[in-house]
C-alpha cells in the first residue's frame, strides 16, 4: 500500500506535510476568500476541539472529504482503467469536411452515418477527455487540490467514466438515447468548467503555486479542447436534428451550428450590448460615443454564432469602458469616437476596433496574462465570487439525487449515465448550456479582466489572432483575425486536443 501510494499521479503527495505548513503560512499575508486556505478567525479559541474539528479536519486533509475520484482508492482506478485502456490511444484530428462526411465523401445523411457519428463521438470524447485528465495529473498536487481545479478534475473524470460505459450505438432509437445523454453533458454542472479554470488559474497566481506562464499554456490547452469537443457533441446534435426534420443533405461543411452571419449585423449587435453594459454602469441618458462603422459592410461569411458574438462584446466592450472613464476623466464635452473596420480577403476576416481612450495601461504579458500580476488577480477573484450563483457552488453538493426524498442517491454510480438536473442548480450568471453567453452578459459591476486573453484562446484556434496596438496618451486598435472556414475546411481543426 506504501509503495503504491508513493507511484500516485500527483507526484508531490508525499510532501503533503510541507504544502500544508506553507499553505497556513501563506494564510497569514493572503486574502481568506482563496479556497485553499482555511478562515478560522471567526472562531472562538475557547471554543472545544470537538466545536473546531469539525471544521478543521475537512480543510486540512490530502482529499476533499466527499470526492468520488480525488481519494486514497483513485491511483488503482486511474493505473488500471485510464492508464492501461485510453492514454494508450491516440485522439483523431479531424477536419470540418471530415466532420460532417463521416468519411464516406458524401454529403448525403442516412442512418448509418447518424450511427457512425454517435459511435464516434462516444469513442473520441473518452479519449480526448483520458488526456486531459492526464494533464491535470502531472500538475503539482498543490495546484489540483486547489478547490476550482480539483472541481474541474472531479468533472472531467465524471464525463470519462459515463462515456466509456456507454453501451455501443447500433440503431436510431439508440442514438436516440444517445443524443438525450449529450444534451444533458452540455447543460448540467458540467458546463461550469470554465469558470472553475480561470478561478483556479487566479487563485494560484495569488499563491505562487504555479509559474504564471506554464499556467497560461495549460489554461490556453483546455479551453482549446474544450472548444473542439463541444464541437464535435454539437455538430452530432445538429445532424441528428437534421435528418430527423427530413433533411437528407448537408448542403454547408456542418450540419447547423456553423450559419452564414453578417459582419455589420454582429458589430451592431455587440455595439447595442455595449451601450447596455455603459447605461448600467453609469446611468440612463449618459453621452455614448459616436459609432462609425466602415470597410467590406457587405461582408457575411460562415461562422459559429455564439463565438462571434462573445469575440465582438467583449472586445467592444473594453473599447467603450475606456472611451467613457477617459471622458470623464478628461471633463470633456462628448466621448471620443469608436470605430469598427471591417477587412476581408480569400482566406480570413479581420475586425479592427479603433478608439482614442488614452491607450492600454497594462504592458503585453499583462494582457494575455490569466493570472495578471498578484493585485489584478485578487480583483479579478474577488468579481468571480460576486457573481450570482458562483460564490456558494460546488460540485459535491450536487453530486446527490435529493428529489425523491429518504438516503441522497448517487446519479454518478458507475451504473448510472443521467446527468444532474439543471433545475435544481443555483439560478445566476450562468447560462447551463452557454457559458460562454453567461460571462459576456455579465453586469457592468463584475470586471473579470480575462476578455481579451480568452478572446485570443478562440480566435487563434480559428486561424486567426488578436493584436493590440496601443499609443499611451492617445488610443488603441484591436485587430480580430478569423480565419476562413471554406478556405479551411480540409484544415485538421479539431486536433486542438
Amino acid at each position: 500500500m506504501r509503495e503504491h501510494m508513493y507511484k500516485s499521479p500527483w507526484k508531490s503527495v508525499v510532501r503533503l506535510s510541507a504544502t500544508k505548513q506553507a499553505l497556513r503560512h501563506e494564510s497569514q499575508s493572503h486574502p481568506s476568500h482563496i479556497s485553499q486556505i482555511p478562515d478560522f478567525s471567526k472562531y472562538s479559541p475557547t471554543k472545544s476541539i470537538s466545536e473546531l474539528a469539525p471544521y478543521v479536519s475537512p480543510t486540512l486533509c490530502a482529499y476533499p472529504l466527499q470526492s468520488k475520484y480525488l481519494n486514497q482508492q483513485h491511483y488503482y482506478q486511474n493505473q488500471n482503467i485510464l492508464e492501461k485502456h485510453y492514454l494508450i490511444k491516440k485522439p483523431h484530428p479531424v477536419s470540418l469536411s471530415q466532420l460532417a462526411q463521416y468519411f464516406d465523401d458524401s454529403t448525403t445523411l442516412t442512418k448509418q452515418k447518424i450511427v457512425n457519428s454517435g459511435n464516434f463521438v462516444q469513442q473520441e470524447l473518452v479519449t480526448r477527455i483520458a488526456h486531459k485528465i492526464h494533464l491535470l495529473q502531472t500538475l503539482p498536487f498543490n495546484v489540483v487540490n486547489n478547490f476550482h481545479f480539483s472541481q474541474v478534475y472531479e468533472s472531467y473524470y465524471n464525463i470519462f467514466e459515463r462515456f466509456r460505459r456507454y453501451p455501443t450505438i447500433k440503431t436510431m432509437d439508440d442514438n436516440a438515447k444517445f443524443v438525450e445523454f449529450l444534451r444533458g453533458i452540455l447543460s448540467d454542472f458540467n458546463s461550469l468548467n470554465l469558470p472553475h479554470l480561470i478561478m483556479g488559474a487566479l487563485e494560484c497566481k495569488i499563491l505562487d503555486l504555479y509559474p504564471p506562464e506554464k499556467m497560461d499554456q495549460i489554461i490556453s490547452s483546455l479551453l482549446r479542447a474544450r472548444i473542439s469537443r463541444r464541437l464535435i457533441v454539437e455538430e452530432h446534435l445538429s445532424i441528428t436534428s437534421n435528418y430527423l426534420s427530413g433533411k437528407k443533405e448537408n448542403t454547408l461543411v456542418l450540419g447547423d451550428i456553423f450559419q452564414e452571419c453578417s459582419a455589420i449585423e454582429f458589430v451592431l449587435g455587440a455595439k447595442a450590448m455595449c451601450e447596455n453594459f455603459i447605461r448600467d454602469m453609469y446611468f440612463e441618458g449618459i453621452k455614448l460615443p459616436e459609432f462609425h462603422v466602415d470597410g467590406n459592410l457587405d461582408l457575411k461569411f460562415y461562422f459559429l454564432p455564439l463565438h462571434l458574438k462573445y469575440l465582438l462584446g467583449e472586445i467592444l466592450r473594453n473599447s467603450y469602458e475606456a472611451t467613457m472613464k477617459e471622458y470623464i476623466r478628461l471633463g470633456l464635452e462628448k466621448p471620443e469616437p469608436i470605430t469598427v473596420t471591417i477587412i476581408s480577403n480569400e482566406q480570413s476576416f479581420m475586425f479592427r476596433v479603433s478608439d482614442r481612450a488614452g491607450g492600454i495601461p497594462h504592458d503585453e504579458k499583462t494582457i494575455w496574462s490569466f493570472g495578471k500580476s498578484k493585485e489584478l488577480a485578487n480583483q479579478s477573484l474577488d468579481n468571480f465570487h460576486k457573481l450570482p450563483g458562483l460564490q456558494t457552488i460546488s460540485l459535491y453538493d450536487y453530486m446527490y439525487d435529493k428529489r425523491k426524498g429518504g438516503p441522497a442517491i448517487h446519479p454518478y454510480k458507475f451504473t448510472s449515465l443521467e446527468p444532474i438536473s439543471a433545475s435544481n442548480l443555483p439560478k445566476g450568471i450562468h447560462n447551463f448550456e452557454k457559458p460562454l453567453l453567461g460571462l459576456l452578459e455579465r453586469s457592468s459591476r463584475y470586471k473579470l479582466g480575462i476578455g481579451l486573453a480568452m478572446c485570443k484562446v478562440y480566435a487563434e484556434y480559428w486561424n486567426g489572432d488578436l493584436t493590440v496596438h496601443s499609443i499611451n496618451g492617445y488610443g488603441t486598435d484591436t485587430v480580430l483575425k478569423l480565419g476562413n472556414l471554406m478556405y479551411h475546411t480540409d484544415k485538421l481543426q479539431l486536433d486542438k486536443v
